[in-house]
């Protein structure tokens, strides 16, 4: 197989004209601090024994429940995590690619965004849920775009970006719920979209560790990395 792409935590290899296979690594990202951090921009040095297998066993668990309850299409066709890797069908990005995102609680960079508004507090619970979109935008810290900015720029079809909202929503319902009968409050999360070869919404990358804030269910005790994956363990 040929490499086309290596990525900050996945290497990806051209498998045929409709599937590609991915293999997950040790490869951990660092923030601007220089810490560790499954959700930064930066590549470390150093790899994370075990955090490949971890991203995998997590997402292949949930990708699996979507996929069986038929609440949206997934790009996964199959996983092997001996050998850390997932057959994925081929999607197409969005141009800029576009990150989709819900909170439960308010943390992170909606508390940063409103820290004006009065009695704001981390860990506040929302009444309801927020849903937003990012483009994927390291140098520009991913800032957040409207649906009809979407619609508007030409970025997403009008009539599929009707179609992506209900999915998104429907699908971070049910990851939610995935969390909650194992005893974990799920914070936030963030899923990527992109467009299967009919064009219509393709649930892809990954939802791993590094993708969400979970805790232990009624407290502050935050659940990471292998800890976290394992929780998802069959």
């Amino acid at each position: 197989m040929k490499l086309v792409y290596r990525g900050k935590t996945k290497d990806v290899y051209e498998k045929d004209s409709g599937s590609l296979h991915l293999v997950f690594t040790d490869r951990v990202t660092k923030n601007d601090a220089g810490e560790i951090d499954p959700g930064g921009n930066n590549l470390a040095e150093e790899t994370i024994p075990g955090q490949g297998e971890a991203c995998l066993l997590m997402t292949s668990a949930i990708f699996e429940e979507i996929n069986k309850k038929n609440i949206a299409p997934t790009h996964m066709l199959g996983y092997d995590l001996s050998t850390l890797s997932m057959e994925v069908r081929r999607a197409k990005l969005f141009v800029p690619n576009l990150e989709w995102v819900a909170r439960w609680r308010c943390t992170g960079s909606l508390l940063r965004r409103y820290a004006m508004v009065p009695g704001i507090h981390d860990g506040m619970v929302l009444p309801s849920p927020v849903f937003e979109v990012t483009l994927k935008d390291d140098a520009a810290g991913d800032p957040p775009i409207v649906p009809s900015a979407l619609v508007a720029l030409g970025i997403v079809d009008g009539k599929i970006m009707d179609e992506l909202w209900a999915k998104h929503q429907a699908v971070m319902g049910a990851i939610k719920d995935m969390f909650t009968a194992r005893k974990l409050d799920l914070w936030d999360a963030k899923i990527e979209w992109g467009l299967d070869e009919n064009g219509r919404p393709l649930l892809i990358d990954e939802i791993s560790p590094g993708c969400c804030r979970a805790y232990k269910a009624g407290t502050k005790e935050r659940v990471l990395g292998r800890e976290l994956a394992e929780y998802f363990r069959c």
